[in-house]
């Protein structure tokens, strides 16, 4: 059968009954059978490229009433529709499985992490010095600005200035017979709220942070007029000492502040309010000028909500401890023993802790201690507060210990101080042998620590005979299991 049998004039395939009688006339064969298959075959392009056509002008139809407002909505083509085919494909459908069963392990690992341990901060290694200052009877004081990249402290009753690794930048002398003490940097970074000290009587001022850091003696020697600020204290006690009995009912009227702190929103401070011969007192001002008492403590540090606060207060038995307390109403609960406290943004408590410790300096020939030394130090430990201190009181409600709930972040140190190199000295002088302790009055602890910025960082001071070193130490959260 000829091809020109199989199709009409018009050049299309004939029905597939002129087809049959076309084949009984002509005979039966494979040979016919698939010419007239081949011939439908290319036929396909015509119908597709009149799908193409008819889809082209719907298309059109579509943007004309839209143009004209007709409120149809158009529907797409089905080539957009066809681009998400591949999703169907097996081996896509396997993958995509395979990463929803990661992602539920992964939320169900955090779950079970969060439920059955704890996460602390820990120090990432050793404390690195940034400088060191003659030992003064005030502490260095440190505040740290929000940026993390400047430090104030105060030494000789001056505000000294220091870059994050310890390089003084500048530093502001008080007028005659000042001393500054007690700096705080204000959240937003724009001020610094300090102390001044006149003649037995005591204010709280503010200097801009530009003002501090244009100080005109940049290259001020701290170190030498340290000493000499001493030598002026101490003409000053001698001189109360020799008071009129007025001058001296004026300076116990006197308010004395200490301890200024900011909250995180920058809008209250906190202050201790103090006597002679009372008790200090925690106190709040606000922007606007108002004061009011909140409670009897000391060391106030804010929580990160900005409505609690950490105190520390004198133990009935010895030392100090550590209560939390609603900064609007006063209300107070025990934490446990501690001092110094410090609670970062995020949700960190640091604090020190005291103990007494005993360390072996020598030994006789059958190994038993020789010379040691007996002393009570305090070791900086951590532990998680949140936000409100709500976890820590869950814990303690549960019967869980204070120390307990914390970490160990800087340990005191064991090294022979220059006191103890010189009691050997002498005992070796004198020829003594047995065995001896030296009790040392003198607590060895750290003090004036303050959070870096995000609570990468802690910053704060150790005393070290005649000189006190400025310690800066790395932070890093881990997870611990919790223990059976």
């Amino acid at each position: 059968m000829t091809e020109e049998k199989v199709h009409n004039q018009e050049n299309k395939v004939l029905p597939m009954e002129d087809y049959l009688k076309a084949r009984q006339a002509e005979g039966e064969g494979v040979s016919h059978l698939l010419s007239h298959m081949r011939q439908v075959r290319e036929t396909v392009p015509v119908n597709r490229q009149l799908q193409v056509e008819l889809r082209k002008k719907l298309l059109e139809r579509q943007l004309e009433l839209k143009s004209q407002g007709s409120g149809q909505v158009p529907t797409y083509p089905e080539e957009p529709a066809n681009r998400w085919k591949f999703v169907q494909h097996p081996w896509v459908k396997a993958f995509l499985g395979s990463v929803a069963v990661l992602l539920l392990a992964f939320a169900l690992t955090g779950l079970w992490r969060h439920t059955s341990g704890n996460y602390f901060l820990e120090a990432a290694g050793n404390p690195q010095e940034l400088t060191r200052f003659w030992t003064e009877a005030l502490p260095l004081q440190p505040t740290i600005s929000p940026d993390g990249t400047k430090i104030v402290l105060v030494r000789g009753g001056s505000l000294v200035v220091l870059s994050e690794t310890g390089v003084q930048l500048a530093a502001l002398e008080p007028p005659e017979g000042e001393v500054f003490r007690s700096p705080a940097w204000a959240p937003d970074g724009k001020q610094i709220s300090y102390i001044v000290s006149q003649n037995g009587s005591e204010e709280i001022k503010h200097l801009t942070t530009e003002e501090l850091l244009s100080a005109r003696e940049k290259n001020f020697p701290v170190q030498a007029k340290a000493r000499v600020k001493q030598e002026v204290a101490s003409l000053e006690i001698a001189s109360n000492m020799a008071m009129s009995t007025a001058a001296k009912d004026n300076t116990l009227e006197a308010n004395h502040y200490s301890n200024l702190a900011y909250a995180p929103d920058g809008k209250k401070l906190a202050y201790v309010v103090n006597r002679l011969g009372g008790v200090p007192e925690v106190w709040v001002s606000s922007q606007a000028g108002q004061e009011r008492r909140v409670i009897e403590g000391d060391a106030p540090t804010w929580s990160p909500d900005g409505k609690h606060l950490v105190v520390q207060k004198p133990s009935r038995t010895n030392g100090y401890e550590l209560w939390l307390v609603d900064a609007q109403t006063g209300d107070a609960d025990l934490l446990g023993q501690g001092e110094n406290p410090v609670w970062g943004a995020n949700g960190y408590l640091a604090f020190s802790s005291e103990k007494v410790q005993e360390r072996v300096l020598t030994f006789l020939p059958n190994g038993e201690p020789q010379y040691s030394v007996r002393q009570q130090v305090a070791e900086m430990r951590i532990t998680y507060l949140g936000k409100d201190g709500s976890p820590a009181l869950k814990k303690l409600n549960k019967g869980i210990g204070w120390l307990a709930t914390s970490h160990l972040l800087v340990p005191t140190e064991n090294r022979i101080s220059g006191v103890e190199l010189n009691w050997l000295r002498q005992q070796e002088l004198s020829g003594s042998r047995e065995p001896k302790t030296l009790i040392l009055n003198e607590v060895n602890k750290c003090e004036g620590q303050v959070f870096g910025p995000e609570g990468k960082w802690l910053l704060f001071a150790r005393r070290d005979g005649d000189t006190v070193a400025l310690l800066k130490v790395s932070l890093e959260e881990r997870w611990e299991k919790e223990r059976d």
